[in-house]
């Protein structure tokens, strides 16, 4: 069947077939590096960009010193001028590929670069990246951006990868783009120009906002790819049947070398486009194979680069009377031959039949083969497999004669949706079957020898012996107990005081609950009624090696997750592993194998010295009254929400909204209603978790909920309505207001209607902006604080949970005049780090107690595919950053403790919230403790006051 050729792919084939330059490639190295030197390869991958090769089209580049840094490199790039006829079918442009692969940029926001102008004409670039998909013309997959310098001046440029989302101006296309699979970064340029000179250097990748988080993967090399199918080997003495000498123009000699038959190919450089073609009698027709890759094994004999050609056609050529022509029923691809070199070669003759999602953080290792891609050119997106016409190889212009060894031609598996990896990967007891490590569980009665050992010690686990009642520091000194937790400062230090008046410090644990143990099966119902299963991901069910039986006892630990934040699917079964290991381990019913752990775990909490759980606890442990606690809120309802156009869990509360009290009055409601309000061992609530409320990498982000609600109608957006009130005020008339803002609004009732400027800013929106940002934070947090404590007047208001890639100065200050204590999440190396801990310099000004409300280290030396936020080496790594990471919050004056996320491991299969898979707990899936972490965790702990105050 004929596929739809897209815009973008006629005119690759316009650029690659008229142009008698031919993706020269350029005469520099094959690996370029952008950033502190041109052929070093950093082992920073978040601070440059790889290239494996760089391809110029009408243009020209060169390697020169860095104008503005002298120990640096830069690249100047002079595009060829286009006519305004040519406009249509000449785009000069270099293109940069990755070092091997594919770019996973998926954990990145933005690309940064300085492009310096050196001419006296502004010089008008546009900046286009592309994914695997883009790559064979899907627009909605390439990503364009362009930028205007300016004569003679040198501006950092950022390329925000959901800047088409966002509706920011200049940008267009790439609303699907995959950020794990990129395959190109191109700069270019649209007619009609003059001819146009840049030079760039400092490239950057930028963090994204939000939990984007990619690790590394683990490869493992499988050798030569497996066949589906021989189309030929050349095995007969005589040249393949398959070669039609009336359709090339190359010279074929068959040979024999070390016992293997291949025919050697000479490409003339008296032909403009020398060529074979393999063609049968009749079509091949390969639908049978499903996904597949059309490989080619070549040997290129030579000491020099070959640029090699491939085009494949789904009906005859034109010089036989079809259709084919290279773009029409063809798809047409190009791939460089290394010098003396012998590998495989494989072209994706389309698009494959839907991507397999596997909703894992992060994957389980991958198979990597010796292929090399044939990177798609020009032509149709997807070929009809059932009728082959012909393959042809060919070379554009040689400067001289050229000869390769061709072996055979075959088909192989998909090698970019190869899923056998996937089979199987976790045991019965959710462990990874791929590898060993010390806490691996391997039998039934391995767990219940853990559990006797557990049941032992059972309730004989006390506080350390420096601790009063509530956890405070029993050898310091004694202040005024008010029954609750407060806070006050002793000695330029903030701190908390413990309802005995004893000075106390907050370290524990987040998340000690089985709500974030449960995993996705891939099983969904057809009849929500009738809980017929279905397979609804074949991929997700294959990953489990055993799932119970619905007559099996360890099935009540099945579940029914409604709503999936981001995954294979939206919604399904869920499995927890860690609880069905709790009932072997106990060897009793679901119920009792609660109760166990809930005692085993406030007995580990004593023993290893924390003096709170942290947050998320499951609500059993209310009460207990061992351990200090805090309680968490969330505000839902229908009230109206603002978006930054940068959400990650999703926009945030429109606090303007009168409804929005209502919301927030619920959720207090609801939080009371779970806890005593008389409680001593409660610490606080906590408000709410990583609100996109914004943050300072960049203009666009910093300002984004401004500009959004700005775009808004006043009828339609309460926040909007008090914005343009608070304007009025301010600027009496729309003509003041145009004059700081340098605007041409037409009338306040225009401006009421929407104001959608997404441009940079000038200088007076920027003034403007910053204050309408802290104006919308004081509103939502006077609301939370206010029904708060209405309901739990004696107890501390924790904040919001700030993110590093959610906070500004603004917001910040304006939460400052509300709670009782900042709360921040940072995942970091420490305290100290100037990057994620930006907010950092606002300590002495907002001058209130702060913790940090999470932060881990992980590995993947346990099974687990993905180290979390922050990866180090291995387990003994975690054990000294954790005691690294808590000096630094306990030498800070302005905080009062921090808490590691979290108690469990996450599945090897994904949360089934959002698929994380990481090695976070003190525990892994089968209850089993980290002995490093825990070893560090308790020697901090024992020290942990006589460093805060005497230290």
């Amino acid at each position: 069947m004929r596929t739809r050729k897209t815009k973008i792919a006629i005119l690759l084939s316009s650029i690659v077939i008229t142009n008698s330059g031919n993706f020269a490639v350029a005469d520099i190295n094959d690996t370029l590096i952008f950033k502190d030197e041109i052929t070093t390869i950093s082992k920073e991958p978040h601070n440059f960009i790889e290239w494996q090769s760089t391809k110029t089209h009408h243009a020209k580049i060169r390697i020169e010193n860095n104008i503005n840094s002298p120990d640096k490199n830069s690249v100047e790039i002079s595009f060829d001028a286009v006519s305004d006829e040519d406009k249509n079918t000449l785009w000069p442009s270099v293109r940069f590929s990755p070092n091997a692969g594919t770019w996973n940029w998926n954990a990145k926001g933005s690309l940064k670069l300085d492009i310096t102008n050196p001419t006296d004409q502004p010089a008008n670039i546009i900046m286009k990246l592309v994914d695997s998909t883009g790559q064979v013309g899907v627009i909605d997959n390439q990503l364009n951006y362009s930028v205007i310098i300016e004569p003679g001046k040198t501006q950092t440029v950022e390329m925000l990868f959901n800047g088409s989302k966002r509706q920011l101006d200049n940008y267009w296309g790439g609303e699907q783009i995959d950020l794990r699979q990129l395959v190109e970064f191109q700069l270019y340029v649209q007619g009609p120009a003059e001819r146009q000179t840049v030079i760039i250097d400092n490239l950057d990748l930028i963090d994204a906002s939000g939990d984007f988080i990619a690790a590394d993967e683990r490869i493992i090399n499988a050798g030569p790819v497996p066949t589906l199918a021989l189309i030929d080997d050349f095995s007969d003495d005589n040249t393949s049947g398959l070669i039609r000498p009336s359709l090339s123009t190359a010279t074929i000699k068959p040979q024999t070398q070390s016992g293997d038959k291949r025919f050697t190919v000479t490409f003339s450089a008296t032909e403009a486009y020398p060529n074979i073609t393999f063609q049968p009698d009749e079509p091949w027709n390969w639908s049978e194979y499903g996904n597949f890759n059309l490989a080619l094994d070549i040997e290129n004999p030579a000491s020099e680069t070959i640029q090699l050609f491939v085009r494949v056609d789904q009906a005859k050529n034109t010089e036989s009377g079809g259709t084919a022509d290279g773009v029409t029923d063809s798809i047409s691809g190009y791939v460089t031959l290394k010098p003396n070199s012998d590998g495989t070669y494989y072209l994706a003759l389309g698009q494959s039949s839907g991507t397999m999602t596997s909703g894992l953080r992060s994957e389980p290792p991958k198979l990597s083969y010796d292929a090399h891609a044939i990177s798609f050119g020009w032509g149709e997106t997807k070929l009809d497999t059932s009728q082959i016409h012909s393959i042809q190889l060919y070379l554009q212009n040689p400067t001289k004669d050229v000869d390769i060894a061709v072996k055979s031609i075959r088909l192989i598996p998909d090698l970019d949706t190869e899923i056998t990896r996937y089979k199987d990967i976790v045991d019965r007891y959710g462990q990874f079957t791929g590898d060993e490590w010390p806490e691996k569980i391997h039998s039934d009665e391995q767990l219940v020898r853990a559990g006797q050992e557990a049941l032992k010690t059972l309730g004989h686990a006390s506080p350390m012996a420096d601790r009063c009642k509530y956890g405070g520091w029993k050898q310091g000194p004694k202040l005024d107990g008010t029954g609750f937790f407060r806070t006050t400062k002793v000695d330029g230090k903030w701190t908390l005081v413990d309802p005995k008046g004893c000075l106390f410090f907050m370290t524990g644990l987040d998340n000690v609950r089985m709500d974030d143990t449960v995993t996705i099966t891939g099983i969904d119902y057809d009849d929500a009624n009738s809980k017929a299963p279905v397979i609804a991901s074949e991929l997700r069910h294959s990953m489990f090696e055993w799932l119970p039986e619905q007559s099996d006892p360890l099935a009540v630990n099945y579940d029914y997750a409604p709503f999936v934040h981001s995954g294979a699917l939206k919604q399904g079964e869920v499995f927890s592993f860690y609880r069905a290991n709790l009932m072997r381990k106990f060897d009793t019913d679901k119920h009792q194998a609660m109760q166990i752990w809930k005692n085993v775990t406030l007995d580990r909490m004593n023993d290893w010295g924390f003096t709170t759980l942290g947050n998320w606890i499951d609500p059993m442990f209310y009460g207990s009254e061992r351990i200090a606690y805090q309680v968490h809120g969330w505000i839902n309802g229908s009230h109206k929400r603002i978006s930054t156009g940068n959400d990650y869990w999703g926009p945030i509360h429109d606090p303007f909204d009168p409804e929005f009290i209502n919301s927030a009055k619920a959720m207090a409601q609801e939080v009371a209603s779970k806890v005593s309000v008389n409680d001593p061992w409660l610490v606080g609530v906590f408000v709410d978790n990583e609100i996109s409320w914004g943050n300072v990498m960049n203009e666009a982000n910093h300002f984004g909920l401004i500009v959004n609600t700005l775009s808004y109608s006043s009828q339609e957006s309460p926040a909007k309505a008090a914005f343009s009130q608070s304007l009025k005020t301010k600027y009496s008339t729309i003509k003041a207001l145009n004059q700081a803002w340098q605007t041409g609004i037409k009338s306040w009732d225009s401006f009421d209607l929407s104001f959608n400027h997404r441009s940079a800013l000038t200088d007076g929106m920027r003034e403007d902006y910053s204050d309408l940002l802290q104006m919308l934070s004081e509103q939502y947090f006077s609301i939370v604080q206010a029904e708060v404590k209405r309901v739990l007047p004696n107890h501390l208001y924790l904040g919001a949970r700030f993110a590093d890639w959610g906070i500004t100065p603004e917001i910040a200050r304006g939460a400052a005049k509300y709670v009782d204590v900042m709360s921040y999440n940072l995942y970091a190396n420490d305290l100290d780090d100037s990057k994620k801990a930006h907010w950092k310099d606002l300590l002495p000004e907002l001058d209130k107690p702060s913790m940090i409300g999470e932060f881990h280290f992980g590995a993947t030396d346990t099974g687990l595919f993905h180290g979390g936020i922050i990866t180090v080496a291995d387990q003994p790594e975690r054990a000294k950053m954790y005691t690294h990471y808590m000096d630094s919050v306990l030498n800070n004056p302005y905080f009062v403790g921090a808490h590691w996320f979290q108690y469990l491991d996450s599945p090897a299969t994904g949360r089934a919230w959002d698929g994380e898979n990481y090695n976070i707990g003190f525990v892994t899936v089968a209850d089993e403790p980290y002995v490093e972490l825990i070893k560090a965790a308790k020697q901090f702990n024992a020290q942990l006051y006589d460093k805060r105050f005497k230290g």
